[in-house]
C-alpha cells in the first residue's frame, strides 16, 4: 500500500504532463538554511545526520516557506488536489519533499530563496520526482514527470521571472536517504571552520562550497521596493561593518531573537543581490 501511494501520485502527474519525451541531465537540489534548529532545538544538520534521511515539513513541523503541513492545512489540501488523493491515507514519510530542478546549473542551488546551502540529489532520484511551474504557492497548472520536464523548462525560460522565482519546483516522492540518494551538500564558505562544517561532515556525504553570499547595506538601499524599506532598516540593526552574509542573517534569528518571518525578507535581499552572477 505504501509503495502504491508513491506510484499512484507519480502516475497522476504523468497523466497531467504535456510535451514531448526528452532526456535531461540536470540535478534536483534542495535549498535550506544549515544553521537553523529543529522544534526540539537540535541543530538541523545533526538531526538529519541522526535520522539518516531528509524529512518533509509534515514530519519536522518546520519550513523555510509557509507552514501549513497538517491534515486540512493548505499544503495538505494542495497535495490532495495535485496528487489526486494519493497520500490521503499514506504515512507522512512518503509524502513529497520539495526542491527544484537546477536546469541553470547554479552553484548555489536552484532555489536560493529557501537557503544558502543545498543538498544535490543523485540522478536516479529523478525517476520518482515530479515537477511544476511556477511554485506550488501560486497554484500552478503546469506539471511534469522527469521525462517530460523540458516543456516546463521552455515555459520558465519565456517567463523571465525574478531570480528568486526563476525555478521549477520538484517533488521527490518517498524517502530521501543520505547514504543512497544524496550526491553532496553544498554550503556557503562563511561556515568554513565553524560548527556548521563539523555538523555537515557528520552527514557522511561529500561537503562542497559555493562562492558565498555577501551584500552591503548600500547596495540594499538601491532596491527599496524589492521587499520593502522596512527590511533594509531591519538589516541595519544586525549588519556588521555595513554588510550582511548568510551567517549574520542566520544569527539574527537564532541568537538575536529577531522575527524569523521578517528576517526571511532580509535573506531574500541577500539571496537576490548578494551573489556574483
Amino acid at each position: 500500500m505504501m509503495e502504491n501511494a508513491v506510484e499512484q501520485a507519480i502516475e497522476n502527474i504523468r497523466l497531467k504532463s504535456k510535451g514531448a519525451l526528452s532526456e535531461i541531465d540536470y540535478p534536483v537540489t534542495i535549498n535550506f538554511h544549515p544553521d537553523r534548529f529543529t522544534k526540539e532545538n537540535v541543530p538541523l544538520l545533526l538531526a538529519i545526520a541522526k535520522t539518516g534521511y531528509l524529512q518533509s515539513q509534515f514530519e519536522t513541523g518546520t519550513s523555510n516557506g509557509g507552514l501549513t503541513a497538517h491534515a486540512g492545512g493548505e499544503r495538505w489540501l494542495w497535495e490532495q488536489r495535485v496528487f489526486d488523493g494519493a497520500y490521503d491515507n499514506a504515512p507522512n514519510a512518503l509524502r513529497p519533499k520539495y526542491g527544484a530542478l537546477n536546469f541553470r546549473k547554479y552553484e548555489f542551488g536552484a532555489s536560493p530563496r529557501f537557503g544558502s546551502g543545498h543538498f544535490q540529489l543523485k540522478p536516479h532520484v529523478l525517476t520518482r520526482t515530479t515537477f511544476c511551474y511556477p511554485d506550488s504557492y501560486f497554484e500552478p497548472e503546469d506539471f511534469a514527470v522527469f521525462s517530460q520536464v523540458q516543456a516546463l523548462i521552455d515555459k520558465v525560460n519565456l517567463a523571465r521571472e525574478d531570480l528568486l522565482d526563476d525555478y521549477i519546483e520538484a517533488h521527490i516522492h518517498g524517502g530521501i536517504s543520505l547514504q543512497d540518494d544524496i550526491e553532496c551538500v553544498v554550503l556557503d564558505p562563511i561556515y568554513r571552520g565553524t560548527e556548521i562544517e563539523l555538523q555537515a561532515n557528520a552527514l557522511g556525504v561529500p561537503v562542497k562550497w559555493h562562492q558565498g553570499f555577501l551584500l552591503s547595506i548600500e547596495v540594499m538601499k538601491q532596491y527599496p521596493d524589492y521587499r520593502g524599506q522596512q527590511f533594509i532598516e531591519l538589516a541595519k540593526q544586525f549588519a556588521e561593518n555595513g554588510n550582511i552574509n548568510a551567517k549574520i542573517v542566520g544569527e539574527a534569528v537564532t541568537k538575536l531573537g529577531f522575527d524569523e518571518q521578517d528576517v526571511k525578507k532580509v535573506w531574500h535581499y541577500l539571496a537576490r543581490f548578494g551573489y556574483p552572477m
